[in-house]
């Protein structure tokens, strides 16, 4: 017979939620995945119904956790008296309560708190190990971090451990860009300050809407975004998620880097625009809002489900402009779509180690030999996508991974293969407020962009000349 959660006034209680966290890091660490949908299955496991607070308390936990994994295995090891094999199970209290030692979720709660709430975890899923657990904690608040933390030097080993990353990305990190900008990119991969958003700018202006939903939450925190003209950022999501702004399509989610490389296209009314690899459609949704909704763009991607997303998008913003197409992009596109285009967005499918500050999972389920083979993948969709460009069009290949093999490398290769094609240099961006973004190389990458925190993205505009 199904259990039946107990509904009642008390949800619940904090332990609890820490007990379904280390359940959910068991689960994971048999088969990393995607967190929220393991999370929620560990939740639904419990008597109790937790709170929205509780939810949220455990997506911090588990993502903290899952993010600083490889520093707090590395603390474990350290204060071991004796190297002994800590069951699964032992590891994953320990893990928690190192967590929020070091990165408290809640700075009034007490260190003794979080030790004493971890010796209680022991007791209902180690019986008999409490001691140890106590053990283990109460030597790490003896030490600094500095004591346990190997030395800060360029060493991909150590920097991974500092950082938390695998170390084959530190290690294709100093390959491509040098130790330097290796170190900006480590202590970028954990930090992420709030979520962006951007205004329906076929409805709002991103003033009125700034004003308006201020004078009616005067308690939520919202910025301008730094560069993009229609960008706005709060470390409070869930007022903007659940309002009438979002709901009635006012505003969107979408990374300020994101709706930077759709006004890098310059797209203008009265165009056909192709956006290649579309879903879930935000770059399609913006580019449609950039032409006031007067363009004709075709949003094509191979997976149906996804495509779906567009079209719920485009109702709920309340866009007509953008048709969706199923289709495979490294073979000639339907015969029932435009064979010509005035501008392209080839958005390609990639590591997307771009945006591992956002997803804490992502760093450990990718590796190096997958950002090779993707490589051959977006080659073959940049070369037949640029074959529907007309003669002094613009088309942008994107990607939203840091990796140079990905990114620069193909682009490259496709201008060896195609002469008929060169890349547009920094001073013939147009809007030229975009200019500054592009470096030396004519290159747009957010990750070296040090006034704003995006995801990491690479773009390359390239146009058509013969």
């Amino acid at each position: 017979m199904k259990n039946e959660k107990t509904h009642s006034n008390n949800s619940m209680s904090d332990q609890d939620v820490r007990q379904a966290v280390c359940q959910f890091l068991t689960d994971w660490e048999k088969q990393p995945q995607a967190i929220s949908p393991l999370l929620e299955i560990s939740l639904n496991r419990t008597s109790s119904e937790p709170n929205q607070t509780q939810k949220a308390l455990a997506t911090n936990l588990a993502a903290g956790v899952i993010r600083w994994h490889r520093r707090l295995d590395h603390y474990i090891d350290g204060l071991l008296t004796r190297r002994k094999k800590v069951n699964p199970e032992l590891r994953n209290i320990l893990r928690l309560a190192l967590f929020e030692l070091e990165f408290p979720t809640d700075k009034l709660r007490p260190e003794y708190a979080i030790v004493s709430q971890a010796v209680n975890l022991a007791k209902t899923i180690t019986p008999g190990r409490e001691g140890f657990i106590n053990g283990v904690l109460r030597s790490f608040l003896r030490q600094k971090d500095s004591d346990l933390l190997p030395e800060d030097n360029d060493k991909p080993k150590n920097l991974a451990i500092r950082h938390s990353l695998p170390v084959w990305l530190v290690k294709k990190w100093q390959s491509d860009y040098g130790k330097q900008t290796t170190r900006i990119l480590c202590s970028k991969a954990n930090y992420f300050s709030g979520t962006s958003f951007r205004v329906n700018r076929l409805k709002i202006t991103r003033e009125q809407f700034l004003q308006s939903f201020s004078a009616e939450n005067s308690e939520v925190k919202l910025e301008k975004g730094v560069l993009g003209k229609n960008a706005f950022h709060s470390v409070q999501a869930a007022p903007l998620l659940y309002s009438k702004w979002f709901n009635e399509g006012f505003i969107s989610v979408q990374d300020e880097g994101a709706q930077l490389i759709a006004e890098l296209l310059n797209p203008k009314a009265g165009e056909t625009i192709l956006d290649a690899c579309a879903a879930p459609g935000g770059k399609s949704a913006y580019l449609a809002e950039l032409c006031g909704d007067r363009s004709t763009i075709i949003a094509a991607d191979i997976e149906p489900e996804r495509l779906s997303l567009i079209t719920e998008t485009n109702k709920r913003l309340g866009v007509t402009s953008i048709q969706v197409t199923c289709c495979d992009l490294t073979k000639d596109l339907p015969t029932a779509v435009p064979q010509i285009y005035d501008k392209i967005l080839v958005d390609v499918p990639c590591s997307g180690l771009g945006v591992i500050r956002r997803r804490a999972d992502l760093r450990w389920r990718k590796s190096l030999e997958e950002s090779s083979e993707l490589a051959t993948i977006q080659l073959q969709i940049l070369s037949n996508c640029s074959k529907y460009l007309q003669v002094g069009g613009h088309l942008i290949y994107a990607t939203c991974t840091t990796c140079r093999n990905e990114n620069q490398a193909v682009l490259s290769e496709f201008l060896v293969q195609n002469h008929n094609f060169r890349l547009v240099t920094r001073e013939e961006i147009e809007p030229k407020y975009l200019q500054k973004l592009i470096n030396n190389d004519n290159f747009f990458e957010t990750s070296f962009i040090e006034e704003a925190q995006m995801d990491g993205f690479f773009a390359a505009l390239v146009t058509r000349v013969s």
